[in-house]
């Protein structure tokens, strides 16, 4: 089904189930050219990363509102529309992340190296993870908040879910021109309008699951623009880089999406909030809301400093 999301960018959306890459492309009525691509050159596929932050990023607007509520909430212009209210939160990926993801690749390809092969093996993933799953930038505002998806799940059970617990299920998979969205839905086991989408996996397969406080996610394209080639030494047990003419593809990347009424605010305390938010730069193309502007990093910076000046001299309490 083609429809809008929010930011008024259009997808194909694809309910109750997190689509392989390999399933989109046998889709006969999906009219995308990148996905249909065939001169894509290799590259690490189905890579799996274990990813324990998610970050929720906004503009000077959000910034202010989520410091005045103590907390964060569905943005009021979108609550008196007719679609369902999240809010939203993308996978923080660390370095540490990708160099744990690249061993289980390495070993998944050549399970019995020598300590040798592994001491002598230059690290490569980070030469394909090129696309906004990775990058540091946004194009949803300067402000991100980056927290533990443990606690941040903690937190949201403790204040909504009345001690019945939460529960993680597949939401969607959304197709864009050049995006591939995997969303999970996270909402109290008293809401009961997600009763029919399949329940997130701990283990086993699909695209991605959460277990252990991390959300474990098979990435199915790491870059949107692949300028380098992946050569797999099958004699020598070891995988190298070679430079590749530019070809531009999808890219993926998981979204946790938390259910929200209207009026609900996801309390956290401003101490907390404050250690968790960080200044970054703007990407292309600029998704911001309402009457926000693309900010320098040194606006962004004071900005900050004037809301903590505010906090630490009582005028936010």
């Amino acid at each position: 089904m083609m429809r809008q999301n929010a930011r008024e960018c259009t997808g194909t959306h694809f309910e109750r189930h997190h689509l392989y890459l390999s399933d989109l492309k046998e889709k006969p009525n999906i009219k995308n050219v990148y996905l249909r691509k065939n001169n894509i050159p290799a590259y690490p596929e189905s890579v799996e990363f274990r990813v324990q932050k998610v970050s929720h990023v906004t503009g000077q607007q959000g910034l202010r509102g989520i410091f005045l509520d103590s907390g964060f909430r569905q943005p009021l212009e979108l609550v008196a529309s007719d679609q369902r209210h999240f809010l939203w939160w993308d996978l923080s990926v660390t370095s540490d992340d990708i160099s744990s993801a690249e061993e289980r690749f390495l070993t998944s390809l050549f399970p019995r190296r020598s300590a040798a092969q592994i001491r002598n093996q230059p690290p490569v993933l980070n030469q394909f993870t090129s696309s906004k799953a990775f990058q540091k930038e946004s194009s949803y505002g300067n402000f991100c908040f980056t927290f533990s998806l443990k606690d941040l799940l903690r937190h949201y059970g403790k204040q909504f879910c009345a001690g019945q617990g939460l529960a993680l299920h597949v939401y969607e998979t959304v197709l864009y021109k050049k995006e591939i969205q995997y969303t999970v839905v996270v909402h109290p086991r008293s809401v009961n309008i997600y009763d029919h989408y399949p329940r997130l996996p701990f283990n086993g397969d699909g695209v991605c699951g959460y277990n252990n406080g991390a959300m474990w996610w098979r990435c199915q394209s790491p870059a949107e623009t692949y300028e380098n080639q992946l050569d797999v030494n099958i004699f020598d047990k070891s995988v190298s880089v070679i430079p590749h003419h530019k070809e531009y593809y999808v890219w993926d990347h998981v979204c946790v999406a938390f259910h929200m009424e209207p009026g609900w605010v996801l309390h956290i305390d401003q101490d907390k909030l404050f250690e968790r938010v960080n200044v970054c730069e703007m990407s292309e193309p600029p998704l911001l809301r309402g009457s926000d502007t693309k900010l320098s990093l040194h606006e962004a910076e004071s900005i900050l400093a004037e809301l903590k000046g505010s906090s630490e001299a009582g005028g936010w309490r």
